[in-house]
């Protein structure tokens, strides 16, 4: 009788221990906008990445590629407990980057990446 007992318990506090992965999840926004205009840049390719420890440094993972909406945003649901990068790729190599640390992003929030249009870069990308 005191086996089951113990067991029991033990089930119990193992399952109120877990800690599901909807508890986890947030939903975010990334709108990608033009640095100098700042306005929203439409079909620009937006890649996820997930941060994991590597060595002799840090490796990322692509969790995903979206594509902006006409309003320029791509919406997502992450997990909290994550490092996230996001990477974003236009027309004529425009590009844009932004990394968020474990913890960082919250729910509803949304991420702005600045993207740096190809005419007013500092450096020529030859074809």
């Amino acid at each position: 009788m005191d086996v089951k007992m113990i067991i029991s318990l033990f089930f119990c506090f193992l399952l109120l221990g877990c800690n599901t992965s909807e508890n986890n999840q947030i939903k975010v926004s990334i709108k990608v906008v033009d640095s100098y205009t700042h306005e929203p840049r439409v079909n620009d390719r937006v890649k996820v990445l997930i941060g994991k420890w590597g060595f002799p440094t840090r490796q990322y993972e692509q969790i995903g590629e979206y594509y902006t909406d006409s309003s320029g945003v791509v919406k997502l649901n992450l997990s909290k407990d994550e490092r996230y990068s996001f990477m974003t790729f236009g027309a004529n190599h425009a590009f844009g980057s932004d990394e968020y640390k474990k913890g960082e992003l919250k729910n509803n929030q949304q991420v702005v990446i600045e993207v740096v249009p190809p005419d007013k870069k500092q450096f020529k990308i030859e074809e």
